[in-house]
């Protein structure tokens, strides 16, 4: 008999189509960098949760969308360039969604925090929204401090390692800080395939693995009988 958290993870590794999946691994608190085996509700080290963001940040946050950004960091050029190279992106994973936030916070705010609150907190109005959300890459940029993180679902962080988020934006890092907006986001979305590629290769490698197990075990089965 399987377990509940078996089943529940066959169920999202099989929502990615044309077979892909991807290779498991530890999960990352956003408030002290404490590596976790599985999905918690709560930080063993610092107690850090959903609860605890929405109480540090107590207002409405904003729809879930392509580019959140009133301030058009992303001009009408970045963003044209952007959603050309998503569509590229999203013909290989169909269910992953990339989005783009661009804000000023305070500098005693942790962008990673409140990247993680921003991902909760915001509107789930449908079927639709409730589908995608699980599957969204954000990346936040503070505009003003030059500072970018990235949060991603619980379908997707499982199976990514923390590492290559942080590889992927100090490679773009250069581009953020020249406010080029327009190549930062698309060397960002080229990364981040590259990230879940690796992670679908690892996965198809462990899978054959396990299918070639399961086979040699019903040779000897057979063979025994």
């Amino acid at each position: 008999m399987k377990l509940i958290e078996e089943i529940e993870e066959e169920q999202i590794i099989k929502k990615l189509c044309r077979a892909v999946t991807f290779a498991k691994s530890s999960i990352v608190c956003p408030s002290c960098f404490m590596k976790i085996a599985q999905v918690v509700k709560t930080c063993p080290r610092c107690q850090f949760s959903g609860a605890v963001a929405i109480q540090r940040y107590p207002f409405p946050a904003p729809m879930m969308v392509r580019f959140m950004d009133d301030k058009d960091i992303f001009d009408s050029r970045a963003r044209q360039a952007i959603s050309n190279r998503l569509t590229q992106l999203e013909e290989r994973f169909p269910q992953v969604r990339i989005c783009f936030c661009a804000l000023e916070l305070p500098e005693h705010v942790d962008l990673r925090e409140f990247g993680y609150w921003l991902f909760n907190a915001s509107p789930v109005e449908d079927s639709v929204e409730a589908g995608k959300r699980p599957w969204t890459i954000l990346l936040l940029l503070d505009h003003v401090l030059g500072r970018v993180s990235v949060t991603s679902g619980y379908a997707i962080e499982p199976f990514v390692r923390d590492d290559q988020w942080v590889n992927c934006l100090r490679i773009d890092r250069e581009y953020f800080f020249k406010r080029d907006y327009r190549e930062a986001g698309l060397r960002f979305i080229a990364g981040a395939e590259k990230i879940l590629r690796e992670g679908a290769n690892r996965a198809e490698l462990k899978m054959s693995g396990q299918m070639k197990r399961k086979k040699r075990m019903r040779s000897r089965k057979e063979k025994k009988a």
